[in-house]
Formats: C-alpha cells, structure tokens, sequence
C-alpha cells in the first residue's frame, strides 16, 4: 500500500502531521487528542466504513502509518517542538521558492489570493476536515488539499510581500539555456559553477548551525546540517557538528554515529575529536585516540564545547499562529 503524498509540505520534504489529523496548524496538545480520539473510532476495524477485509486493512495501515506518528509527534513536547523547528525553518524560506509552489486545490487557491488570510484559512480547513476519514478511499487527497492549505498559509504568513502561490496548471515550456562551455579539462563551465554553488551553501548551512548552536537552538541547527549532508555527505565539519549538537542534547548515540564518521574521513578534525573526548568522559569510554586508531592527543588547541544548557522548547509555531498561549 502506497501512502505517498506529493503535495503541499509533502512536497518539501516535510511529513504534514497537522494535515493528517486535520488541524490548524499550530494547534494546542488537548486539541491534538480530541481530534486523534474522533479519527480512532473511523480507523478502527470494528467501526470504520470499510466494508470488506481488505477496506478494514487500509483502514489499520491508515492509523498505524499515519495518524499515529501524527499524534505520537504533536502530543509530545519535545517531539512537537523539533517538528515546529523544521517548519519555521522552512517558513522562513519559501519567500525564496514562492514561484516555484504550485497548487492544485481550488480552496488553497483561493487562500492564496485572500486579503483575510487567517479567517480564509480557518474556514477552508473546516470544510476540508469536515468528513476526512469518512470515504477511506479518498483520505490520501484530502490529506494532500489540507497540506497544500498549510503550505499556502505558511507562504502568505511569511514576512514581507512575498507572491502568492500560482495555481497549478500546464508549465510553461523550459526555457532553453545555453549549451554548457567545455573547460580544457573536459569539466564544464556550468558543472564547475553548480560545484562551487554547492560548497558555498555548505559552509553557509555550517555557519548558520554553528551560530543556531550557540543559541541553544538545537533543532535548527541539526537541520541546517542535515541539508548541508544532502549535498556534501562525506563532509567531516558537518558530521562533527552534527555529532557535537547531539551531544549537547544528551543523544549519546547518534552523537558517536557523527563522530565516528567524521574521524574516519578527517581523522584531525579538531571539532570531532574534542566532541569526542566530550562524549567519552560522559559515557566512560576510551580515550578519543582509540576509535581513530592514535594513542596521543591532538596537537591542535581544542574548540570551545558547546555552552550548558538544554534545548528549551519555546512556544507555539511562530509565536502561536491563532492568537494563543503556549
């Protein structure tokens, strides 16, 4: 069974949890629940609409593959708070990609050309969610038009007068670029200039994580350093900082997973090595020297470690988007 959507924050790699449960987004935890228990009873096989086994079964891979990790992450304050990250972070960039959002929902579209965007929102959420896990066979979409809402919302949210999004439609035909320049060493001009590209948006993404981490804003930063590994995964800086931030949050494992990969592409990486030392006085391993194969210590003045502190989850999604408390 297939359960791949496409559409809205799907479609920037981000699982849209409000949409699944059809909620604004933003909600607060006794709302997340209410809605998971009047989703349960349609879902489960005894009560659901389905009216054959094989119904009753899409019915169960519906909640087990969706709706509950949606409520698994909302109903979970640090879980909740990591996810809020991500789509702050995400928010924070679709001014840079509102011509490339196209959306096919008639209700998102109007969305997108509303002057009163929170009511207009609210009010297309509502009809939207009214009967979603009514017809079983149609939930995938509903779940799809209510994330296009979301990414619509979020766009139009977005500081500045950003465009709004363009409805689906046929794409214009590409527009022909220039044959690429062979250099002298068989490499082309236009492969050299993506190359370069790539490695400036790595040591920006490290730049910004290094000074999301002196924040304490954790989540944030693991996901810079996540987009930055997208493009350069044998990047040992990347993996050092990654492993330092999990550290710093107390994720032993996943930190010795960074680190350990970074020394065994830079086994001198300095930033590795003292997160190393860090996580083996914490854990009482060995010495740093040992899971790269040295016996002395660096020679290298060792980086300051991360500042104390856990990573505070703060309020709401930006602030709380319906004018409440969190």
């Amino acid at each position: 069974m297939s359960f791949e959507i496409q559409r809205g924050l799907f479609g920037h790699d981000v699982t849209d949890h409000y949409a699944i449960l059809g909620i604004p987004l933003g909600t607060d935890p006794k709302t997340v629940r209410k809605r998971f228990l009047q989703i349960a009873p349609r879902l489960h096989p005894d009560t659901c609409s389905a009216a054959n086994a094989q119904g009753k079964a899409y019915a169960q891979q519906l909640m087990s593959r969706l709706v509950n990790p949606a409520y698994a992450t909302l109903s979970n304050d640090a879980k909740r708070a990591d996810y809020e990250a991500v789509l702050r972070t995400l928010h924070s960039r679709l001014p840079q990609q509102a011509n490339k959002v196209a959306i096919q929902g008639a209700l998102a579209r109007e969305l997108s050309q509303a002057a009163n965007v929170q009511g207009t929102y609210l009010k297309a959420l509502q009809t939207l969610t009214a009967n979603q896990y009514d017809d079983l066979e149609q939930v995938l979409n509903r779940i799809a038009e209510i994330s296009e809402l979301n990414l619509v919302y979020l766009l139009k949210t977005t500081s500045g007068s950003a465009s709004p999004a363009r409805p689906a439609a046929a794409p214009p035909p590409p527009a022909q670029r220039p044959a690429p320049t062979p250099t002298s060493g068989g490499e082309t001009t236009g492969a050299r200039e993506g190359a370069a590209s790539n490695t400036q948006f790595v040591v920006r993404a490290l730049q910004r994580a290094e000074e999301l981490t002196a924040k304490g804003q954790f989540a944030m930063a693991m996901q810079e350093l996540k987009d930055a590994l997208k493009i350069d995964g044998n990047n040992a800086d990347c993996h050092a900082w990654l492993g330092k931030v999990y550290l710093a949050q107390k994720q032993g494992t996943l930190a010795k997973v960074h680190l350990t990969r970074a020394l065994a592409i830079d086994p001198r990486n300095a930033i590795a090595l003292a997160a190393k030392q860090e996580l083996d006085r914490a854990t009482g391993g060995q010495a740093t020297g040992q899971a790269t194969g040295q016996t002395a210590k660096p020679n290298k003045p060792q980086p300051k470690t991360i500042g104390g502190g856990k990573d505070k989850p703060g309020g709401g999604l930006f602030g709380g988007l319906f004018g409440r408390k969190k």
